[in-house]
């Protein structure tokens, strides 16, 4: 069963296209880490896929049911954790589980519903505190437990870490993951974090610019790309050679250059290491180096910068 189903899927506003023609699948139980830089189109998708806002033109289902068309039935069992997502301040945690449980129309075990909730994510000695009073940490764990208090079968998270502490990161972590294991919850997590999906993504996608550019399983696209370049990790014999090295910004195959010290440098480029060789010697550089194991970020940076 296909937990969510995207077929050319279009979303304008005004002049700019936020998402162009995309096909995008995932299946159930399935945890799937969506990437892309800022603008390219990743709230949008979830947005949509929400019912928040409709596509201009496509067609969107979860698990069969048509969103466009059939919201109702899809907001019974679909929920999304964002940073628009709004919390009564006014109110203590409590009864921000339960004012959102009515909303969702839960009907049976609301309360002790709420109750394991809070203690899930140890907010239970908070339950009575106004919610305007909980630490930014604090309050996206509620957020998260607010979302969970219709227990979805496809839960939407976008950048659920964004801007908290370490701590609260991990337990979000590890949580979501226990979820995806125990309740077979579907997940679809959008983050600039490439480590954090590292740890908890099946597959990734990469949305940039509209449109999505890869969808695999993370070992694939790993496959796919780590023959498509390399990170050279070069160390010079001496510092007077640093000038040189510089120089190879204006190579066309020469991706990427990062001076570490006056000795050392990473190169990300598509060369061979004859071909590497070719480059050295052409601009006398005297040096050693190494090939470093590719990681998603160094294969994300690839994707997104068009190569």
């Amino acid at each position: 069963m296909k937990a969510i189903e995207i077929k050319k899927v279009t979303r304008n506003f005004g002049n700019v296209k936020a998402l162009k023609n995309i096909n995008f699948e995932v299946e159930e139980g399935k945890i799937v880490g969506l990437l892309g830089p800022n603008g390219a189109g990743k709230s949008t998708l979830m947005k949509i896929v929400s019912t928040l806002i409709l596509p201009s033109s496509g067609e969107v289902k979860s698990f069969g049911i048509d969103v466009i068309k059939e919201k109702n039935k899809v907001r019974n069992f679909i929920s999304l954790v964002s940073d628009y997502t709004v919390l009564e301040d006014e109110l203590t945690p409590y009864e921000n589980l339960i004012l959102f449980g009515k909303i969702s129309n839960v009907k049976s075990d609301l309360k002790s519903r709420a109750l394991t909730l809070l203690e899930d994510f140890g907010l239970s000695q908070y339950k009575n505190r106004l919610t305007k009073n909980l630490s930014s940490g604090n309050k996206q764990k509620l957020n998260i437990a607010r979302s969970l208090i219709k227990d979805p079968k496809l839960l939407l998270l976008d950048e659920p870490t964004i801007a908290i502490d370490v701590e609260t990161s991990r337990f979000i972590r590890e949580y979501i993951l226990d979820q995806n294991l125990k309740n077979n919850k579907t997940i679809l997590i959008s983050s600039h974090y490439m480590w954090e999906v590292e740890q908890i993504a099946s597959e990734i996608a990469v949305l940039v610019e509209g449109k999505i550019v890869a969808h695999d399983k993370m070992i694939n696209i790993m496959k796919k790309f780590e023959d498509k370049f390399s990170i050279i990790e070069v160390e010079l014999e001496n510092e007077k050679y640093l000038s040189q090295l510089e120089k190879l910004k204006n190579e066309p195959e020469i991706f990427g250059l990062k001076i570490i010290s006056t000795t050392t440098a990473i190169i990300e480029t598509p060369l061979n290491t004859k071909q590497f060789d070719e480059i050295i010697n052409k601009y006398n550089i005297k040096c050693i180096y190494r090939n470093m194991k590719i990681s998603l970020e160094d294969v994300y940076s690839y994707i997104t910068k068009g190569r």
